[in-house]
């Protein structure tokens, strides 16, 4: 898992070393873990899990050939030097379950190793757990926790104000002041490496058109977004990536800019004139999109709502299409998203290398670019996979991050605050800004 410096510590791998040329790993697997169904945790269970899941975890972009186990080791062999697999490793749909969770997909228990073991998971809702009094780590003095689905963000901030939860992540930003003066409940804002953009197909015309793209981020006021529906105008996006990343953040870039002059200007450069009507037209057909977002991180419907109206100014017009978020990724899926407002990490891979693998490269994944195929960065992609000398590790990810920067794969509005709500009945919480580790085995009730 990642320290908060993002570096990556063993927790049931004790250790791991690559060869020589980065095409084979060995994880030595810790010793004396028990699943919460009493099974010992082996190297021979892990691989099995690393094997089974590997097309639906992070481990699908990369090139393994082959997950194995040599006593307590597992090893997992590569096509071509891969540097960063204890990232992606690191990733948390890479958790591992007992044997027994492996063959029997109905059942309702999970049996991982953690400090706390599921009870009920029979409603879809909520998730409950007990202490793991056999966690071979620090054990929980929380004897039970509930986690609760509440899709709705305002829900959520209802049930913090009332009491009815110790804590409650993505609020609204008006919680700020909402929950200001309740007694029981503290609100925080904290930074996070994540973002929100504007999704497009771009094997979709004209929006397969870099010009077109350009025209489309030129159109968008990510200032007056920040400021008026996110809450903190230091979260307009300048770049793909804010700040908090230092060596992914480039500040040689030239800033997005808010420029309608320029949009229309690109626009009129690409062919397109306007209708009667305001909107654009190129060899008769109109320009004309759906704009798909979803509900649970509740300001992306609004900033949605903006961006229509922003490019509506230069002539594009705009549908809106709101449901789960199943419709950003069915869409993507079935090729029938056309664009979407959506909200991604960057660091759910502690290295952010694992994000643009994930979202940029070879035509693009759910939460990034669609169908944006560019061999010179898929190219550098690979490069940095294999690359450790630290000098040229830093000029590929100038030339990555330029590369996205100019060709908007994926239109960037703004980076992430999150707001968050923890009862003043808990003690020893810390964010995690890698959105994965809620830290309940070191939480105490507050005295």
């Amino acid at each position: 898992m990642p320290t908060t410096d993002g570096e990556i510590v063993g927790l049931l791998a004790e250790s791991w070393i690559p060869n020589d040329t980065l095409t084979e790993w060995r994880f030595k697997i810790r010793s004396g873990v028990l699943f919460h169904d009493g099974s010992p945790l082996t190297a021979e269970t892990v691989a099995a899990n690393l094997t089974k899941f590997q097309e639906q975890s992070s481990l699908r972009t990369a090139p393994v050939t082959n997950i194995a186990f040599e006593g307590d080791e597992v090893v997992v062999k590569l096509d071509r030097p891969y540097s960063i697999l204890p990232a992606v490793l690191a990733d948390w749909n890479t958790g591992i379950v007992s044997a027994a969770n492996l063959t029997d997909e109905t059942g309702d228990s999970v049996a991982g190793t953690g400090p706390f073991s599921v009870t009920d998971a029979s409603d879809p809702t909520m998730l409950k757990l007990s202490a793991n009094d056999d966690y071979w780590g620090k054990k929980a003095t929380i004897g039970k926790v509930e986690y609760l689905f509440v899709p709705d963000a305002q829900a959520r901030q209802a049930m913090a104000q009332a009491g009815e939860v110790e804590f409650a992540f993505s609020l609204p930003v008006t919680a700020t002041k909402m929950l200001a003066s309740a007694d029981s409940v503290q609100v925080q804002i904290q930074a996070i490496p994540r973002v929100r953009a504007l999704k497009l197909n771009g094997g979709l015309a004209p929006l397969d058109e870099v010009v077109v793209r350009q025209a489309i981020s030129y159109a968008i006021d990510r200032k007056g977004i920040a400021s008026s529906i996110v809450g903190n105008p230091d979260t307009a996006a300048s770049q793909l990536f804010p700040a908090s990343l230092p060596a992914w953040h480039d500040t040689s870039l030239e800033p997005f800019s808010h420029d309608p002059a320029k949009a229309a200007e690109l626009l009129a450069s690409a062919g397109f004139t306007k209708g009667d009507d305001g909107i654009l037209i190129r060899d008769g057909d109109r320009f004309e999109i759906e704009m798909r977002t979803y509900d649970s991180r509740p300001e992306l419907p609004v900033i949605g709502v903006a961006i229509q109206s922003m490019l509506k100014e230069v002539g594009i017009e705009v549908t809106m299409k709101q449901g789960d978020w199943t419709v950003i990724s069915d869409g993507h899926t079935d090729g029938t998203l056309e664009a979407g407002i959506v909200s991604d990490s960057f660091v759910y891979v502690p290295d952010p290398i694992g994000a643009l693998s994930e979202n940029f490269y070879k035509s693009g994944g759910f939460w990034g670019s669609m169908n944006w195929n560019n061999d010179e960065f898929d190219a550098l992609v690979e490069t940095y996979q294999r690359t450790v000398d630290p000098e040229k590790l830093a000029q590929l990810r100038t030339d990555m991050v330029a590369m996205i920067h100019e060709e908007h794969p994926m239109v960037t509005v703004t980076w992430y605050d999150d707001v968050y709500a923890v009862s003043k009945n808990v003690s020893n919480f810390t964010f995690d800004v890698y959105e994965r580790d809620f830290g309940l085995n070191r939480l105490t009730w507050a005295e």
